[in-house]
């Protein structure tokens, strides 16, 4: 099922879309959260309206929620950081740190993550340590993954969406990940590492290449279609989890944003879109993102 095609690219069609937002506390109830107006001679956004057949969209979420699930929802974003559609979407035993912008999904370590959507993979930034310790005081989490990589849609439902996914044990994507000194895991964390092409932090984003980024052989440029394997989740300290952080077009500006498209928004992941389960026979109604794992995990 997992299967990486580095191509060459083809220039995306940007569809501009145009949106107003309001909030809204419902659960995948984007269509009351957000509006959108298109010429008629150009494909909607999914983001325009709720899909017509409901068979088996969010049906994962009750289960994502509970507990003694194998893969469950953790730490969502921030309320603050999100500027477009609704803004809950969390569970209330898991509040979000001052700042945070992506939803956690709470997993084993080295389990498959997949491609929701057909994307190109933009960045990376390996700040993986063996130990994170701010300071004296602070608690030693031990291990420390922190693999990052960035991508953007090629979907004509998701023009200029950005996925940036973290807390990566490691990937495909990084040929020489973990078998490169300079592309490894470092003894303390420090913030910084490997890095290459454009990474999206809460207020802007970066496009630099720095710490011998070659070390880890990227195969930056790759297009990834639904369904097909990004890495394997990571850990820290005793939490093992990955995180996931979405920016959606939109025609207002984010006011969160100092440096960078300022027309890119923060959403709520687990509300703001809807989910279906991947199998390469499913035909996916436009807008909808494959759940970022194997559901068959939480038979």
């Amino acid at each position: 099922m997992w299967n990486l095609r580095k191509i060459t690219l083809v220039p995306l069609l940007m569809v501009a879309v145009a949106v107003s937002c309001t909030v809204s506390s419902d659960q995948g109830a984007v269509d009351k959260a957000v509006s959108a107006t298109l010429p008629a001679d150009q494909p909607a956004s999914a983001i325009t309206h709720p899909p017509a057949d409901m068979s088996n969209v969010n049906g994962m979420h009750d289960i994502l929620r509970s507990e003694e699930a194998y893969i469950r929802f953790g730490t969502q974003a921030d309320p603050s950081t999100v500027t477009l559609g609704p803004t809950d979407g969390g569970i209330p035993d898991y509040p979000p740190y001052k700042g945070k912008n992506s939803l956690n999904f709470k997993m084993p370590l080295m389990t498959p993550i997949i491609a929701p959507i057909n994307m190109e993979f933009v960045g990376f930034k390996n700040r993986s340590a063996s130990f994170r310790q701010d300071n004296p005081d602070s608690p030693r989490q031990e291990p420390f993954d922190d693999l990052e990589l960035c991508f953007e849609s090629v979907s004509a439902d998701w023009p200029g969406m950005i996925m940036c996914v973290y807390h990566l044990h490691t990937s495909p994507l990084l040929r020489s990940h973990l078998s490169n000194d300079d592309c490894g895991i470092q003894e303390k964390w420090t913030g910084t590492g490997a890095e290459k092409g454009r990474i999206y932090y809460l207020e802007n984003s970066s496009d630099r290449s720095q710490n011998n980024p070659d070390s880890c052989d990227p195969l930056l440029g790759t297009i990834l279609n639904r369904g097909d394997l990004i890495g394997y989740s990571g850990q820290v300290g005793n939490n093992p989890h990955s995180g996931f952080r979405f920016k959606v077009k939109s025609d207002k500006k984010n006011p969160l944003t100092n440096k960078g498209d300022p027309y890119l928004h923060w959403v709520q992941p687990s509300a703001f879109f809807y989910w279906q389960c991947f199998d390469s026979d499913t035909e996916f109604q436009s807008g909808i993102l494959a759940y970022p794992f194997d559901c068959k995990l939480l038979d």
